[in-house]
């Protein structure tokens, strides 16, 4: 990507789409399980990592698309 002003705001938001991501599949995971026990705990680590696999996923193609825009 060649130099421009931007790459500093881009890679901000990049990280920002990456932490909101997490985050709110990690608040999906906790509604979707309700864990009330050791094993429901489990089972919310392991739903929070397929979910937030998933939308890492999503975010990494968002940040893909406008950084693509901004060239």
């Amino acid at each position: 990507m060649p130099y421009s002003d931007n790459n500093g705001c881009l890679s901000l938001a990049a990280v920002a789409v990456y932490i909101a991501a997490w985050i709110g599949s990690g608040v999906l995971a906790w509604k979707l399980v309700d864990p009330d026990s050791f094993g429901g705990a489990l089972l919310f680590l392991i739903a929070w990592g397929m979910i937030g696999a998933i939308f890492h996923f999503i975010a990494g193609f968002i940040v893909f698309a406008i950084l693509s825009k901004m060239d």
